[in-house]
């Protein structure tokens, strides 16, 4: 198969795939672009100041997210489900540990294991909430077959 531009190989576009939030995007390309997308992040993120290239990041995460959601039939607002569940389940944490904190002062302060593994318990629980939620989003985008045919979002992308 010939290559229309230097963004296309074998017909696959990775910069409508990484960049665009317009159309559709099948299974496939989804697990593809989200490797590609790990991948660079586990580079990354073992180099200091690089690993700020986690925030640009961002973008073509929820850029493959939407599309995926486009592919069957759903709105790309819902990409915002794990985003807005993160942001409550760290202020329950934040007020939990704060909690913890304030009504054991003393045993902190006398640096008590307990006191310090109760601590950590509520917010390795808190993380535990929230990791199970991004991979069950993560899990039904993936997973979901495409609606069949063309939608409001465009044309089926596997031609059916």
């Amino acid at each position: 198969m010939s290559m229309d531009s230097s963004s296309q190989i074998q017909g696959f576009d990775w910069q409508k795939l990484l960049f665009s939030f317009e159309g559709r995007t099948r299974r496939s390309h989804f697990w593809i672009g989200w490797l590609i997308i790990l991948g660079i992040s586990v580079v990354t993120s073992w180099i200091p100041v690089v690993n700020l290239l986690a925030i640009v990041l961002i973008w073509p995460q929820l850029a493959i997210s939407v599309k995926r959601l486009h592919d069957m039939g759903k709105t790309g607002r819902l990409v915002l489900i794990p985003i807005v569940v993160d942001f409550v389940i760290g202020i329950f944490a934040f007020v939990t540990v704060g909690m913890h904190m304030v009504n054991n002062m003393a045993a902190l302060e006398a640096e008590d294991p307990a006191a310090v593994m109760g601590l950590i318990g509520p917010i390795f629980g808190w993380l535990a909430l929230m990791f199970l939620v991004n991979i069950a989003f993560l899990l039904w985008i993936g997973i979901t077959d495409s609606q069949r045919g063309d939608n409001k979002y465009g044309p089926n992308p596997k031609g059916l």
